[in-house]
């Protein structure tokens, strides 16, 4: 996008990739140009501003019904879910989805409970719609029509629907869409305007596996909710509910977004955890308000014991990682490689999970107003302590970083030679190669093999045969021959999986020119051909990063990402740890 200027249509090696709108790619570009290059901080920092955004969006919302309180505990809540800790760091699109939804919502409903001018609250309901649109797609204005239909008709003012200021905020929905809808069109065509659209919300419903999907989805939902999901439960007990009464209004339109959106994750095959994203700020301004609730209750009370419940529970969950962690630091098993943590952090994440737990009881004993607050932030900061550092070491243990095997990837091709892949090539290889990759259509004849392409790659994937591999990216998969009609030459393949095990690689080809007439079985890696980690030990012979520690621990340290992992010497996966 950068590159070419097209900054209407979103592409992928040169392909219209019609999935969905540019919004989210936008952010990251802008980003970029600001850094000057599109390294890993411009592509998660949209995410990151997004989530920080939210999080004040929240407290803004929260603290227009409810107490200081309720509206503090109701932003970290949604900062800390589980969910959010993972997706707000990462270069996806749900979490600017998230802000922009959100703010349609939430500003709608605070305008029309405090009265404000119909016209600034519908515009202001429409627009932000209209910017979640060009992030996924049609999901934001069915929602956002669909919740406020049925929230004033349970309010019976359903005729705020036909006024003039809804047609206002309509038109500043429909300008916006345009801004970007009618130059994409002219750009493209109906085909693809319709698969940005639609493409992607028709592939997730289905029938097949639809119970089992059913009965998983709602668990899959609380877990991503946690740890502050098990707080709903206080809902169930008419002793809570009446604590509400005096925010019904809030308490109608939180639980009408809720009910009214749900089935449409719930009930849809494809759907995943994230899809329900944008609505995660409806449920920690509702957890706000339990825990605001609850920890002000009658001393003796159903609320004000579940309040306590949750607090000894975060205590035992505290008390219990910090001991684990400590002692998985003082073992050396194959067993626990995968979850192992450098020892510094070990002994900082275990004295903070009993700080929380010593914390988290002097607040429950007390009981004080700056206790409940500073029992929230404990709970807070531990889970983001949780997920940060000991969450991202274990995948920093586990996954798999190409960035110096596709260097050495590279280095095999002439500097005054352009590399093509044949069909679409896995966009983390094509990121982690930096240069831009033509796509040609996989070759079934030594006509359809232009004259200019001497040096190729492609994807190999496990169950591609002779007979037929798999080709395509995102919505659009599709079959090639697992052949190619002429002779060329295996240079080297490196692996572009999450993880190494998965076993899904980038295959560099040479073509021999003059061209052979031969049909060569490309899913077979040919001989003495060497993979990813021998190009990287290759091209690093002396592995200077890595530090020998003491023999009584027979360990080595590879410093991938913010910490460690450690693995045995001259192991299968120590070669692995080379070649990231």
């Amino acid at each position: 996008m950068i590159e070419s200027g097209d900054w209407i249509t979103v592409r992928q090696q040169g392909q219209v990739f019609a999935e969905r709108p540019p919004m989210g790619v936008w952010g990251i570009a802008v980003t970029g140009l600001i850094r000057g290059e599109v390294d890993t901080l411009a592509i998660r920092l949209p995410s990151v501003l997004a989530i920080i955004l939210t999080c004040l969006l929240v407290y803004g919302y929260a603290r227009g019904f409810i107490s200081h309180l309720g509206a503090f505990a109701a932003a970290l809540v949604f900062a800390t879910m589980g969910q959010v800790l993972q997706i707000g760091r990462m270069g996806e699109s749900e979490s600017l989805f998230t802000l922009f939804f959100a703010s349609s919502l939430l500003l709608w409903h605070l305008a029309y409970e405090r009265s404000w001018n119909p016209t600034v609250m519908w515009s202001l309901g429409f627009g932000f719609s209209a910017l979640a649109a060009l992030v996924k797609g049609p999901q934001a204005p069915v929602y956002f029509a669909t919740i406020t239909v049925v929230y004033l008709y349970l309010r019976k003012d359903w005729r705020q629907l036909f006024t003039s200021s809804s047609l206002v905020g309509a038109g500043i929905f429909t300008v916006i869409i345009a801004a970007w809808q009618v130059p994409y069109y002219l750009k493209t065509d109906a085909a693809s305007v319709m698969a940005t659209w639609t493409g992607l919300a028709s592939d997730r419903f289905g029938f097949g596996g639809l119970l089992e999907h059913v009965a998983k989805f709602p668990l899959e939902t609380v877990a991503c909710w946690l740890p502050w999901s098990p707080l709903l439960v206080a809902l169930l007990s008419r002793q809570t509910r009446k604590l509400l009464r005096d925010q019904s209004a809030m308490c109608t339109f939180l639980l009408t977004s809720l009910c009214v959106t749900y089935p449409s994750v719930w009930f849809a095959v494809g759907a995943r955890g994230r899809y329900f994203m944008p609505l995660y700020p409806i449920v920690a301004v509702l957890i706000g308000l339990v825990i605001e609730r609850c920890a002000t209750a009658s001393t003796g009370t159903y609320p004000r014991r579940a309040w306590h419940q949750f607090l000894i529970a975060m205590m035992v969950v505290s008390t219990a990682a910090a001991l684990f962690v400590y002692g998985t630091a003082f073992l050396a098993t194959d067993s626990l490689s995968d979850i192992y943590q450098p020892f510094n952090f070990s002994m900082l994440f275990s004295l903070a999970g009993l700080v929380t737990a010593a914390t988290l009881w002097i607040c429950c004993q007390r009981g004080t107003p700056s206790s409940r607050f500073t029992a929230v932030a404990a709970i807070a900061c531990f889970t983001g302590l949780a997920y940060t550092g000991l969450i991202v070491n274990v995948h920093t243990a586990r996954w798999n970083n190409p960035t110096i095997a596709v260097n050495a990837f590279k280095d095999q091709i002439p500097a005054d030679k352009k590399l093509v892949s044949f069909g679409p090539i896995r966009h983390t290889f094509a990121y982690y190669y930096q240069d831009s990759i033509d796509q040609l259509d996989w070759p079934t004849t030594c006509e359809s093999l232009p004259a200019s392409v001497e040096y190729f790659c492609f994807n190999r994937s496990p169950g591609d045969t002779a007979k037929q591999r798999k080709s395509g990216r995102g919505r659009s998969i599709s079959s090639t021959p697992g052949t190619l009609p002429f002779a060329w030459e295996e240079i080297a393949s490196v692996c572009s999986a999450r993880r190494l095990r998965e076993n899904h690689t980038v295959v560099l080809g040479r073509v021999i020119w003059p061209l052979q007439p031969a049909m060569v079985d490309v899913t077979k890696p040919q001989k003495n051909c060497p993979h990813g980690q021998d190009l990287a030990e290759k091209r690093f012979e002396k592995p200077h990063h890595l530090v020998q520690v003491p023999a009584s621990n027979n360990r080595r340290f590879f410093p991938a990402g913010n910490y460690a992992t450690r693995l045995t010497p001259g192991s299968s996966e120590s070669k692995s740890l080379v070649a990231r």
